[in-house]
């Protein structure tokens, strides 16, 4: 007897990354492959018409997320299996990592994706995938978006694309993920005021950190070291408030 196909369709706003998976999906005969899509909204109504078992979803794209398409897509009597493709952000792999999704990283490994097929062939458990959604959209919408005065007008940023703020002056420079920068006209404790305490911690007086970037704390260097982007930042913080810092810490964690 033939074993029932499982359905799928591919979003990503990158052509040569779904040619990519497409081949190695030729490989797979267990998965029919609906379509392919490189618009957001086109995917949504296409989802919405062929309820595919799998959504292969790109984390970031323009206009909308992978996360943004299941929120669309998403009802009490449809509850797809989704896997997660994403070049490393940091922020988007620990909100996966954290409801249990499958994700792949690119360049797309041809074993990782087989094993990711075969943990949805194999799954029992259909009730575990809405306690899934619930962790992720909880993870995502745990902070909105603030809003940051430039000396050109305004910035929107959320606080989870922020690594670390340092102070400059009575201005306060915003390092963020996707080597990215923003300086902007406010001081640093404006601008602490305006973070969720729970995620961020200010190590110095030149220092905030956000917490889901923390990776290590050394005493005998009396630094503190950030992951993101793939890169090790390191930050100085003295020793007292290394034991602040560790007072505080199982209190202040958003991980």
């Amino acid at each position: 007897m033939e074993k029932h196909k499982l359905t799928a369709i591919l979003v990503d706003d990158e052509p040569e990354a779904i040619s990519y998976l497409c081949e190695l999906l030729e490989e797979h005969k267990e998965i029919e492959l609906l379509a392919c899509t490189t618009d957001p909204k086109i995917a949504i109504e296409e989802i919405n018409n062929l309820k595919p078992d799998i959504l292969f979803l790109d984390v970031q794209m323009p206009g909308n997320t992978g996360f943004d398409i299941i929120k669309a897509v998403r009802s009490n009597s449809y509850k797809p299996h989704v896997i997660f493709t994403t070049a490393f952000e940091q922020y988007a792999i620990r909100a996966i990592k954290y409801a249990a999704f499958d994700y792949l990283l690119k360049p797309i490994n041809a074993f990782e994706l087989e094993n990711a097929i075969r943990r949805i062939s194999n799954l029992k458990d259909k009730e575990s995938k809405s306690g899934q959604f619930a962790r992720l959209f909880d993870k995502i919408n745990s902070s909105q978006p603030l809003k940051f005065n430039t000396s050109t007008g305004f910035i929107v940023i959320h606080p989870y694309e922020i690594i670390y703020l340092e102070a400059s002056r009575n201005y306060c420079e915003l390092f963020l993920i996707n080597n990215r920068k923003e300086l902007v006209t406010t001081n640093m404790s404006q601008v602490s005021r305006m973070l969720p305490y729970k995620c961020f911690y200010r190590i110095s007086r030149s220092h905030i950190i956000n917490l889901e970037f923390l990776q290590k704390v050394e005493r005998s260097k009396k630094a503190c070291y950030l992951q993101a982007d793939g890169e090790s930042v390191i930050l100085s913080i003295s020793r007292s408030e290394i034991q602040e810092f560790e007072k505080m810490f199982s209190t202040l964690s958003c991980k």
